[in-house]
């Protein structure tokens, strides 16, 4: 299920309100471009570097990495990268990669 990067850019243009982890407030992202996803929570701003969520779905796509939520927030702090972990697992979610 590859996505073509255009196709996040152009989901995230206008920004989106996503649903967090149960118990966390809704994640916002702000946009969007070639390098980066912009997001901000009530405390914070800050981006996802594509290349590392490009990453993730390639572990995704090729089974060589969870599809729980919960589990994958762990296996990219581990094993992608120490980026905002939850807010990337969200981000990954909203894009259909995780359950």
């Amino acid at each position: 299920m590859a996505h073509d990067w255009n196709s996040v850019v152009e989901r995230y243009a206008s920004g989106a309100e996503l649903p967090s982890m149960p118990g966390a407030r809704t994640l916002r992202v702000t946009g969007a471009d070639d390098r980066y996803i912009y997001v901000s929570h009530r405390l914070w701003t800050d981006k996802l570097t594509r290349a590392n969520l490009e990453k993730a779905m390639a572990l995704l796509d090729g089974g060589e990495m969870t599809r729980n939520y919960g589990d994958a927030v762990d296996y990219y702090r581990t094993y992608i990268a120490d980026e905002r972990p939850t807010t990337a697992a969200t981000v990954l979610k909203d894009l259909g990669y995780l359950d």
